[in-house]
């Protein structure tokens, strides 16, 4: 806080020399045919590579995105902000708080874990909506196995997930609309307010994450038991790659426990974000 504090206090004229001097490099990425004003403040930075760009995947859309250093993608050896050349100060600040945010317990890269969660909820999201369309499907042994696998590897990474990304946003924000206020040479009224409303949708899109996990493991654990139960009826005749066992029944339980263990933390996270956000 003590650096947040301080580079959002900066003279604006010092403000690259004072995020420097936290620790971060900043590199400018040149606009192809800008629509809006160049930052003067911004002019002098040294520009990042095309090959940077393209490693850091730093979109058209994109206004600014930090680097951290010892990135598997980009081999930096210190946090780098890649900055727009028309981006307000007002977002710079934004991204060198954002690389203050680190873990408190070391583990993998963040790129892995956003790679590697990003292929398991498209995973997830596919296989639920066959299974919405045709439920008898977790009838057969290997689609249990399947959308089992995937809820376990959404759940393994959605703390981390979210950590990385969606509550990083909405905490940055919300801490630059209380420290950059209309006193501050950087305040920019419609950025703020733009700042607050990106908070609150990333805080939703991690809820919608959070629901569409919950709500698959919630249908699968209901209708394998509806399943199970219209077997041993006979209203649902064994067939072909039909088998639903007492003991089948009692793996998806265990799946379905573990799953909801984690969404428990992940739950109660979610509610502090938003305590927190809406102060």
């Amino acid at each position: 806080m003590e650096a947040v504090y301080e580079v959002t206090h900066s003279p604006p004229q010092r403000l690259i020399e004072t995020i420097r001097r936290w620790g971060v490099d900043i590199q400018l990425v040149h606009s192809e045919a800008p629509v809006l004003p160049l930052n003067p403040l911004l002019t002098d930075l040294p520009p990042a590579t095309p090959e940077l760009v393209r490693r850091a995947d730093f979109r058209d859309t994109y206004d600014g995105l930090v680097v951290h250093g010892g990135s598997q993608t980009c081999g930096l050896s210190r946090n780098t902000i890649l900055i727009r050349d028309t981006a307000l100060s007002y977002t710079l600040i934004h991204e060198f708080v954002q690389s203050l945010l680190q873990p408190l317990c070391a583990g993998e890269p963040d790129d892995s874990v956003e790679v590697r969660f990003g292929a398991a909820f498209r995973r997830l999201v596919i296989y639920q909506r066959r299974l919405y369309h045709d439920p008898s499907k977790l009838l057969n042994p290997l689609w249990r196995r399947d959308i089992l696998a995937a809820q376990a590897d959404v759940a393994q990474d959605l703390f981390d997930r979210i950590r990385l990304g969606q509550s990083q946003e909405a905490i940055v924000e919300k801490v630059l609309s209380i420290y950059i206020d209309e006193r501050n040479p950087f305040f920019d009224a419609a950025r703020r307010a733009q700042g607050l409303q990106f908070g609150e949708l990333m805080i939703n899109n991690a809820i919608d994450i959070f629901n569409a996990l919950n709500e698959s493991v919630a249908f699968v654990d209901g209708m394998v038991r509806n399943l199970g139960r219209s077997l041993r009826d006979g209203d649902t005749k064994p067939g072909e790659g039909i088998a639903l066992t007492e003991d089948d029944e009692a793996l998806v339980a265990r799946s379905v426990w573990d799953v909801a263990t984690r969404l428990a933390v992940v739950r109660t996270e979610l509610q502090v974000l938003k305590q927190f956000f809406s102060r």
